[in-house]
């Protein structure tokens, strides 16, 4: 019993000490030199924490098939080629009028060109023929093709995704019964 008395009298000796010095500018400078290491260990260890997070995901977790998807999807669910009335929009009908690829590259604007390229192409269900094609940015569509197709992985190459929708297009007033071909190609990060 007398040893436990004896260190709480200590731990109380002590904590009266720190009180006491607070009062005054010498024992404040005091105890933040006597804290400073701790501070700047914490610091540093908090910095290497973060760095290594950061490092896992830009180097581990691969978005490459997640950006294909979003792509088509901003494609193929949006106003961009599908036909629209009375401020509704038909999704799966595509309208011939805005299937080009000013209108493309006009309502899909990603604020870095080297985000994600598409092609479209629309093919006709009774002969099997490329009817209109389209693309997302085709200046890097090309670029990053010959990327694609040369096989490279890492950093500097590109990943070639394709998506098949059954669609109907407009043209000229009449419905006509259609695949839209979407050949996407996202760049390796």
């Amino acid at each position: 019993m007398s040893i436990n008395t004896n260190q709480y009298r200590l731990e109380n000796v002590k904590m009266m000490r720190i009180k006491r010095d607070f009062k005054n500018r010498k024992g404040q400078v005091q105890y933040f030199l006597e804290n400073a290491f701790r501070i700047g260990f914490l610091m540093v260890a908090l910095l290497v924490f973060f760095l290594l997070i950061n490092f896992y995901i830009n180097n581990r977790i691969d978005t490459n098939r997640l950006q294909a998807e979003v792509t088509a999807n901003r494609i193929i669910y949006s106003d961009t080629i599908m036909y629209e009335e009375n401020y509704r929009t038909y999704l799966g009908i595509i309208e011939i009028k805005k299937f080009n690829d000013d209108n493309i590259g006009e309502k899909i604007n990603y604020l870095v060109k080297r985000h994600a390229t598409a092609k479209l192409e629309l093919i006709n269900n009774d002969d099997g023929l490329v009817k209109h094609t389209a693309y997302l940015n085709k200046a890097q569509y090309e670029n990053l093709d010959v990327l694609s197709k040369s096989g490279g992985e890492g950093k500097g190459g590109a990943t070639k995704y394709s998506k098949v929708y059954p669609v109907t297009y407009t043209e000229n007033r009449t419905y006509h019964y259609g695949t839209l071909m979407m050949t996407l190609i996202i760049p390796n990060s």
